[in-house]
C-alpha cells in the first residue's frame, strides 16, 4: 500500500515577500462597507466572498491583492443567512432576516459570472439557522428562527432540482451548530441535548447530552477536529449567561466529555481550524456589561487546552473568520459596541509556526522521522517531490535544520504548499533544541524551534482516527488474504497481522523494547524499522492479533518504544464466533478480491477471494482441477447472477476453498464483462449479495 504523506495541499497565488510575525493579527482594510450577522465562504479560487449583514450588496475579498471589491447583489437583503459552497462552485444563500421581516427565499452566487440568481424558496422561512453541504451534494438547513420560535423542521435542498424539502423534525432550537463529522453523518449541537443525521436513512437520532445539561446552550461553536472528535466552545447558557465552557464530542461514543476551559467566557464568537489541527478562537461577547471581546486562544486538541493567542485589531462578535489558502485567517465585520455597532473593518490572523511528527501531528522529532511545519506563506507554490530521491529544494523553497551540536543541514523535502512543509529530519541531527529556518519562502518568517529525540514514535492515520494501516490474513494452505485500510478485521481460525505505518521508531534498541496494546491488552510485534518501499522516513511495525483480544471492545492501539509512547489510534477488530461458524447468523460477505492480484480487478474466469464471517461450518479445500460446487466439509455454495453478453444468467460457482472467513472460487469464463451480483449460501442460509464489475 502506498501511503500519501500529503495531509493538506492549497494551491494559492504568488504572494510578494513581506514581514509578518507568526501568532499576530493585522489590520487588513476595510469591507466596501459595514456588515455584521453576515456571511463568508470560500471560493474555489481562493477568493471570499462576503454576502449580507447590510442590505442587498455582496463583495469579494482577493488573497493576493489584499482588496475587498464589490460584486454583484443580492435579490433581496438579509443578515443571519447562510452560505454554503456547493460542489459545483456556486454559492448557496439560504434564509436570513431583513430587520423583522423573513424573506424565506434562497438564490445561487456563481463566481464565474459575478451575480445572483434566485433558486427555490424555504418551505418555513428562517433565519439564525445552520447549513451544511453533505456528502450527496445536499445542503442540510436545521435550528433556525421563525419570527415566533425556534424552528422544528429541518430541510433538504437539492441543487439539481433547485428546490428544499422538508427533512424532518429536530426538538427545534436557534443559535446551535451543524457539524459533518467523517463518514457523512451531521452532528446538530444546541438547546439542551444533541443529535445526529443521517444522510443515509434521513433520519434524525438522539446523541449525547451536551455537559451543560440541563441547561441550554446557544450562539457556540462546533469545529471538527482532525481525530473526527467535534469541539463545542462557549455559548450563552440558557440564553442569559456566557460561559467558557469547552467540550469534546466523540463519535465513536456518542458522548460529550469537558475539555479545559476558554481563558475567557464568551459567545457569538467563532472557531476557524488552523494549519495542523489547532482551532483558533476569537473575538464574542462576554456577560461582564455585555463587553465585547478582544482577545483570542487557540485550542491544542493533543494536550485538550486553551492557551492565549493575544487580541484582535478590534473587537468583535457575529463577525466571519475565514481559513484561507495561503494558512491566513481573515476576520471580517461584526459588531464593535453596543450602538451603532455594526464595523467594516477585517484583520488577517497568522498563525504560529508549528514543527510536529507527520504521523502524531505533535513533537518532538526524531532523526530520519518524517516531519511537517504547518503556517502560513511558507510557499508560493504547492509541489511534491518524486519518490524515493528526494530534493533539497522544491517549489523554490528550502528548509535548513541547525541542531543543538551548531551543525546545519538541508531537509529532504516531499511537500510544499503555502501553509505545509513535509520533510524528513536529516539522519545525525543531535538530540536538544533545533532551529529550523525556511530559504526563499515568500513571506520573511522568524526561526523556529523544535524539540530532537533520538525516538519519537508517530502512527499515520486517516482523517477519522482509525490507523493508516492493512491486515494479512494467513489461510492453511499458506496463502494470504489482505484486508484493505479501513476496513473491519475479523478474528477467527486463522492468524492475522495489523500492518501499520508509522515514523520516528527506526533508532530503537532491541525488539523486545518494542510494545504494542490494543484496549490495554499486549500483542505481540513481530516487526518495527524501516518500511523499505522507497518512501524516506516511513517505518513499518507488524502485530500479530491474538486470542488476547478476545472480549475487548476498546479499538484504541498504543504503540512503546524503548519507553517511549505513539499517539493513540484506533483499529477495528471484530471477534468471530469462537473462531468458528455462528449456526445462528447469515453469512456475511464483507469483500471481494482477485486471488492474483489482491485487487478489485476481476476478469471472467479469474479466481476470487470472498473474505466474510459464517460463510462455512469447517475448513477444507481441493488442491487440483476439477472444482466443486460444494466442497463435502460444508453445505456452502456460491452463486452468481450477471449475463452472457446477450441473456441474464445465473449459476454456482466452481470452489477450491472454504473456511468461515474465507471462500476461493472462480467466476465461470462464460459470464460477460459488466455487473455480477455474488451471493453465498450456507444451507438454507444467503448473505448479502456484493455486486461486482467484470472486466475484460
Amino acid at each position: 500500500m502506498k501511503l500519501s504523506l500529503i495531509l493538506l495541499g492549497f494551491f494559492g497565488p504568488a504572494l510578494a515577500a513581506i514581514a509578518q510575525s507568526p501568532g499576530t493579527f493585522v489590520a487588513a482594510g476595510n469591507m466596501t462597507i459595514a456588515r455584521t450577522g453576515h456571511t463568508a465562504a470560500l471560493l474555489a479560487d481562493g477568493r471570499v466572498l462576503i454576502a449580507g449583514g447590510s442590505g442587498v450588496s455582496a463583495e469579494l475579498y482577493d488573497p493576493s491583492t489584499g482588496r475587498f471589491t464589490a460584486t454583484g447583489s443580492m435579490n433581496s437583503a438579509r443578515e443571519f443567512c447562510t452560505a454554503t459552497l456547493l460542489k459545483d462552485g456556486r454559492v448557496l444563500i439560504a434564509g436570513g432576516q431583513d430587520g423583522n421581516r423573513l424573506p424565506g427565499s434562497a438564490e445561487l452566487y456563481d463566481p464565474s459570472t459575478g451575480m445572483f440568481k434566485a433558486t427555490g424558496n424555504l418551505n418555513t422561512p428562517q433565519s439564525r439557522h445552520a447549513a451544511t453541504l453533505l456528502g450527496n451534494g445536499k445542503v442540510l438547513i436545521v435550528g433556525g428562527w421563525s419570527g415566533p420560535g425556534a424552528t422544528a423542521t429541518a430541510e433538504l435542498y437539492d441543487p439539481e432540482t433547485g428546490t428544499f424539502a422538508i427533512a424532518g423534525t429536530t426538538p427545534g432550537a436557534f443559535g446551535n451548530t451543524a457539524t459533518l463529522l467523517h463518514g457523512g453523518r451531521v452532528l446538530i449541537a444546541g438547546g439542551r441535548r444533541a443529535e445526529l443525521y443521517d444522510p443515509g436513512t434521513g433520519a434524525f437520532s438522539p446523541s449525547g447530552a451536551l455537559t451543560t445539561y440541563p441547561h441550554a446552550m446557544y450562539w457556540h461553536t462546533a469545529t471538527l477536529l482532525t481525530n473526527g472528535k467535534v469541539l463545542v466552545a462557549g455559548g450563552s447558557g440558557d440564553g442569559e449567561h456566557v460561559v467558557a465552557h469547552a467540550e469534546i464530542y466523540d463519535p465513536v461514543t456518542g458522548t460529550f466529555a469537558a475539555t479545559g476551559k476558554l481563558n475567557i467566557a464568551r459567545a457569538s464568537h467563532t472557531g476557524t481550524m488552523l494549519p495542523g489541527g489547532r482551532i483558533l478562537i476569537a473575538g464574542g461577547f462576554t456577560d461582564h456589561a455585555f463587553s465585547v471581546v478582544e482577545s483570542a486562544e487557540i485550542y491544542d486538541f493533543l494536550a485538550g487546552r486553551l492557551v492565549a493567542a493575544g487580541n484582535m485589531t478590534t473587537g468583535r462578535y457575529n463577525h466571519t473568520s475565514t481559513l484561507l489558502t495561503d494558512g491566513t485567517v481573515l476576520i471580517a465585520g461584526g459588531t464593535s459596541i453596543i450602538a451603532p455597532g455594526t464595523i467594516a473593518s477585517a484583520e488577517i490572523y497568522f498563525p504560529p509556526l508549528l514543527p510536529v511528527s507527520s504521523a502524531s501531528l505533535s513533537a518532538p522529532l526524531a532523526p530520519e522521522s518524517l516531519a511537517s511545519l504547518f503556517g502560513a506563506r511558507l510557499a508560493s507554490v504547492s509541489a511534491s517531490a518524486d519518490l524515493p530521491s528526494l530534493p533539497t529544494s522544491l517549489g523554490g523553497i528550502s528548509l535548513r535544520i541547525r541542531d543543538s551540536a551548531g551543525v546545519e543541514r538541508l531537509a529532504r523535502l516531499l511537500y510544499v504548499s503555502p501553509s505545509q512543509i513535509n520533510f524528513e529530519v536529516p539522519a545525525g541531527t543531535a538530540p536538544g533544541d533545533a532551529t529550523l529556518g525556511l530559504v526563499n519562502a515568500p513571506a520573511t518568517l522568524p526561526p523556529v524551534m523544535a524539540p530532537i529525540r533520538n525516538l519519537a514514535p508517530g502512527l499515520f492515520t486517516f482523517e477519522n482516527n482509525m490507523a493508516a494501516a492493512y491486515a494479512v490474513r494467513i489461510a492453511p494452505n499458506e496463502t494470504q488474504t489482505v484486508v484493505p485500510p479501513g476496513t473491519a478485521i475479523t478474528l477467527g481460525d486463522r492468524p492475522v497481522y495489523l500492518i501499520l505505518y508509522a515514523t520516528g521508531i527506526r533508532n530503537r534498541s532491541s525488539l523486545n523494547n518494542v510494545q504494542a496494546t490494543i484496549g490495554g491488552a499486549g500483542v505481540p510485534v513481530t516487526y518495527a524499522g524501516s518500511a523499505g518501499d522507497g518512501v524516506p522516513g516511513l517505518d513499518q511495525v507488524n502485530i500479530r492479533l491474538t486470542t488476547a483480544l478476545n472480549g475487548n471492545t476498546d479499538g484504541r492501539l498504543v504503540l512503546t518504544v524503548d519507553g517511549v509512547a505513539s499517539n493513540t489510534v484506533l483499529v477495528d477488530v471484530r471477534l468471530g464466533y469462537g473462531g468458528d461458524t455462528d449456526p445462528r447468523l447469515p453469512p456475511v460477505i464483507s469483500g471481494i478480491v482477485n486471488a492474483a492480484t489482491r485487487t478489485a480487478g476481476i476478469s471472467p474466469g479469474a479466481t476470487v477471494e470472498i473474505y466474510g464471517t459464517n460463510m462455512a461450518v469447517s475448513t477444507c479445500g481441493v488442491d487440483a482441477q476439477p472444482w466443486l460446487m460444494q466442497l463435502p466439509c460444508s453445505p456452502t455454495r456460491v452463486t452468481l447472477s450477471g449475463s452472457d453478453g446477450e441473456h441474464q444468467i445465473s449459476g454456482d460457482a466452481p470452489i477450491s476453498y472454504v473456511s468461515p472467513l474465507q471462500i476461493n472460487a472462480q467466476i465461470p469464463p462464460w459470464f460477460a464483462p459488466g455487473s455480477v451480483g455474488v451471493t453465498v449460501v450456507r444451507g438454507g442460509a444467503r448473505s448479502n449479495t456484493v455486486v461486482l464489475m467484470l472486466v475484460r
